[in-house]
C-alpha cells in the first residue's frame, strides 16, 4: 500500500513538475500566461477521438489530423485574442485577461458542440 501510494504521488508530483515547467516557458517567451494552451490541447485531442471514432481513421492519420488542426486552431485564437494587444503594445494584463477569455470561450464551446465525455 505504501509503495503504491508513493508511486502514485511521484506521478502525480511528476506531472504537476511539467505543467510548471511548460507554464514558466510560457511566461518566459511569451511574458504573460496563456491560461487557452491547456484548452486548445484538449481541442485536439477531440479532434483525434473523433477522427478514430467517427472516420476510423487509423491511430497515426488521427494525431497527425489533431496535430494539425491543434496548429489551426492556436493560430485562429493567436490571430483573434493577442495579435490585436500586440499590435496596440498593451500591457502583459490585458494579455492574460485575453486569454481566460478564449479558454472559456474554448471551454464552453466544447459544452455546447460535442457535449462533455
Amino acid at each position: 500500500m505504501f509503495l503504491q501510494t508513493l508511486i502514485t504521488g511521484i506521478a502525480i508530483g511528476g506531472i504537476y513538475a511539467l505543467m510548471a515547467v511548460g507554464y514558466s516557458l510560457v511566461f518566459s517567451i511569451l511574458n504573460f500566461s496563456n491560461f487557452a494552451h491547456g484548452v486548445v490541447i484538449m481541442l485536439g485531442a477531440y479532434i483525434g477521438y473523433y477522427a478514430c471514432t467517427w472516420f476510423h481513421a487509423p491511430v497515426l492519420v488521427a494525431m497527425v489530423g489533431a496535430m494539425i488542426g491543434t496548429a489551426v486552431i492556436a493560430v485562429i485564437v493567436e490571430k483573434l485574442a493577442y495579435r490585436p494587444l500586440r499590435l496596440k503594445h498593451a500591457v502583459p494584463l490585458y494579455f492574460m485577461i485575453s486569454a481566460m477569455g478564449a479558454a472559456i470561450f474554448l471551454e464552453n464551446l466544447v459544452y455546447v458542440m460535442p457535449g462533455p465525455h
